[in-house]
């Protein structure tokens, strides 16, 4: 069975002042492009299964150009009978149960199952005479209440295979936290070796954690910290042993440039010392971060 493993496409992210020729955020479109690079591979391999790990959204109330982007793009795979798992995750998951999970819009989708209700829910699923149990828990309203969703899980003896698709920070190996408002911790000990696979979203960085659990990372940059990482998805392979195989997506560079102290530069040998490393980075379609160290105020406030 081949499974296609995504997360945190973060659709709706925005940043910066550049704009398209259509007067589009640019990086909101880059994010799009991503996320459409991801269906576009689905829909030429024709896995059994696209899981998707948590953060479609980037936030509670996307944007409708978002909105639009993820209807389409769904749809494109609800018409090629893939079947596509997706769970909420912190960014897209209300503070207040009675303000509604943009995720209802896919409940009338054809082979697109949307877990939001706070809540451990099983899919069973039959794809070319093999049976696949997804144990899906999304993002919860708290740590107590993502705990006792974390008891309830039962592998299904039944089925050939048991997958686990969750949204968290797990604790226990090093930190893949993302420091963000209402994240979850999964601990270590839930990462168990009975699941054939176990498909994590959250953190940014694609990461194996063990031989069958592993972060996809987020399809595009959303901030410094992830320049030098690359983006992408998985392809597992499930049977008598797991194969996985990375993805990369095309993506927009993202350079965090050596910073530049100016305590003894005066104001236009700090211009020339800019455009100097900038072309040296060529900077063509890349976004680049420059850090002035030191820079006294009179000589900042004069710098265009």
């Amino acid at each position: 069975m081949r499974i296609l493993h995504l997360a945190d496409t973060h659709l709706g992210y925005s940043a910066y002042r550049k704009v398209t020729e259509q007067g589009v955020n640019q990086r909101e479109m880059d994010v799009y492009d991503a996320f459409t690079q991801c269906i576009d591979y689905a829909i030429k391999t024709k896995p059994d299964l696209v899981l998707h790990a948590g953060d479609l959204f980037d936030s509670v109330r996307p944007p409708n150009r978002a909105i639009t982007v993820a209807v389409q793009q769904i749809l494109r795979l609800s018409k090629e009978k893939i079947p596509f798992v997706v769970i909420s995750g912190n960014h897209e998951t209300p503070k207040l149960k009675e303000t509604g999970n943009i995720f209802t819009i896919f409940e009338h989708l054809d082979q697109v199952y949307p877990i939001h209700n706070n809540q451990y829910e099983t899919i069973l699923l039959k794809q070319k005479e093999e049976t696949v149990c997804i144990h899906a828990i999304p993002q919860c309203q708290n740590p107590d209440e993502f705990d006792s969703n974390l008891k309830k899980i039962s592998v299904d003896k039944d089925a050939d295979y048991n997958v686990l698709l969750a949204h968290g920070a797990v604790t226990g190996i090093k930190e893949f936290k993302m420091n963000e408002f209402n994240e979850l911790f999964i601990p270590l000990k839930n990462l168990s070796q009975d699941f054939d696979y176990i498909a994590l979203g959250h953190y940014h960085m694609y990461t194996k954690l063990q031989g069958n659990a592993f972060y996809a990372g987020s399809t595009e940059h959303l901030s410094f910290t992830e320049a030098d990482s690359q983006k992408g998805w998985l392809e597992i392979e499930l049977g008598k042993k797991l194969k996985h195989r990375f993805i990369p997506l095309q993506t927009r560079s993202m350079i965090d440039a050596p910073s530049l102290d100016c305590s003894s530069l005066r104001i236009e040998q700090i211009i020339q010392k800019v455009k100097e490393i900038i072309h040296g980075i060529e900077p063509k379609d890349k976004i680049i971060r420059l850090r002035l160290e030191n820079i006294p105020a009179h000589i900042q406030r004069g710098i265009d």
